[in-house]
């Protein structure tokens, strides 16, 4: 077998995910950074069917991102890995980091994040 990996980093999607009023109430954008480790066959063909499609991936986060609305950064990391589980066997690692980047504290800005990660 063959290693493999397929990063997607800063990409921006717009929700409502959090517990604090206004991020429920007017939402905010949070940042991911995602990175995808999996197998392929040492003999594979030169075909898109035989690897995993990067824009397909992309939407599968994007719809997973979108499919609720949630407390915690680290429910919707976990909602998002399952996702990428169980629609690509050939994954074993996982690594995906969500970010807050409009939460101002102490005049720190885009210092909140949580990372989760998926090993089989």
């Amino acid at each position: 077998m063959i290693k493999n990996s397929i990063k997607i980093d800063r990409v921006t999607f717009f929700g409502y995910h959090g517990v604090n009023d206004d991020e429920i109430k007017n939402g905010q954008y949070f940042v991911l950074d995602l990175s995808v480790d999996y197998d392929l066959p040492n003999n594979i063909d030169d075909n898109l069917g035989s690897t995993i499609d990067y824009i397909e991936l992309y939407n599968l986060v994007k719809d997973s991102f979108a499919s609720k609305r949630f407390n915690l950064l680290e429910s919707l990391g976990q909602k998002i890995l399952s996702d990428i589980i169980k629609k690509y066997d050939s994954v074993y690692h996982i690594t995906l980091n969500i970010r807050k980047p409009s939460i101002i504290m102490d005049k720190n800005k885009d210092f909140i994040n949580v990372e989760v990660e998926y090993t089989k």
